[in-house]
């Protein structure tokens, strides 16, 4: 495993070492538990973001075929 070094102040090293010793693991546990949850909560957001995407690109092209169609038959088709 690789080394990382994080400068932190007494009162993040004081709430880093209260949740490692709640969680029964180590300082550097509990940085990567929170990296990894990150992680998962970024590709969470931008899922939900092309998901948001892909519906508005629906509706409009359900209200453009609506259209189309209201216009079709409007003229007698």
């Amino acid at each position: 495993m690789k080394t990382i070094t994080v400068k932190a102040d007494d009162r993040f090293d004081s709430t880093l070492t209260k949740l490692a010793k709640n969680l029964k693991t180590t300082k550097s546990g509990v940085i990567r538990a929170a990296v990894h949850h990150y992680q998962k909560q970024m590709e969470r957001e931008s899922l939900r973001r092309r998901i948001r995407e892909a519906s508005l690109k629906t509706r409009i092209q359900a209200e453009e075929s609506a259209a189309d169609f209201g216009t079709a038959s409007a003229d007698g088709l």
